[in-house]
């Protein structure tokens, strides 16, 4: 499938991508993503599908664009929280983090149904790859700054499975329950903690 096809340099064009990628958000949280095809969500944008095949391609570019800006927003939000005063111990962290990412979850629309019904987009791998390294990145940084996690390779190795790991457990939680099972939810922050801390 194609991407993107045009990336709108002024105010009114990306004001129209912008209504575009809100139209597909919400027409995904209630839409299967198989059933959903670019007249609808030029329709619900308000917009005709000619202007939509300026900025997209297709269904897929569109639902590559927003999952790109999902990661950003989850990116960002990490690297907020781990740049703020640290709480006093490293279990808060992993719950903030996790609340964090849940909230985000909870609040983007269309965001569940892709994740768990739409079928893999092969050009988001390096976007996925990158947001992760950004995530392992932040959350290293701040542990060793405020846990006393040594400064080396194998303190790396050992926070970048973890964040695999909350990550896969993330998943599991938002699999079946909308808002977020909150005892898998509790356990990832748990699991993150002692498999870095206890001995």
């Amino acid at each position: 499938m194609a991407e993107k096809t045009y990336e709108p340099q002024q105010q009114r064009s990306r004001e129209k991508v912008a209504r575009i990628l809100a139209a597909a958000a919400r027409l995904l949280d209630t839409t299967p993503y198989a059933a959903l095809g670019t007249k609808q969500i030029a329709a619900e944008a308000g917009v005709s599908v000619g202007v939509l095949y300026r900025y997209f391609a297709d269904t897929e570019a569109i639902v590559a664009s927003l999952v790109r800006g999902w990661l950003r927003l989850d990116v960002e939000s990490i690297e907020r929280i781990t740049a703020a005063p640290l709480p006093e111990h490293s279990r808060e962290l992993f719950e903030r983090l996790i609340t964090a990412y849940a909230d985000g979850f909870r609040r983007e629309p269309g965001r569940r149904n892709v994740w768990y019904h739409a079928p893999s987009i092969p050009s988001l791998k390096a976007d996925n790859q990158e947001a992760d390294r950004i995530i392992t990145d932040a959350v290293y940084n701040a542990l060793v700054r405020g846990y006393s996690m040594p400064d080396s390779a194998e303190s790396r190795r050992r926070v970048e499975l973890a964040v695999e790991v909350v990550s896969h457990l993330l998943d599991l939680a938002f699999r079946d329950d909308p808002q977020g099972d909150p005892q898998i939810l509790a356990d990832a922050a748990l699991i993150a903690d002692r498999y870095l801390f206890v001995p």
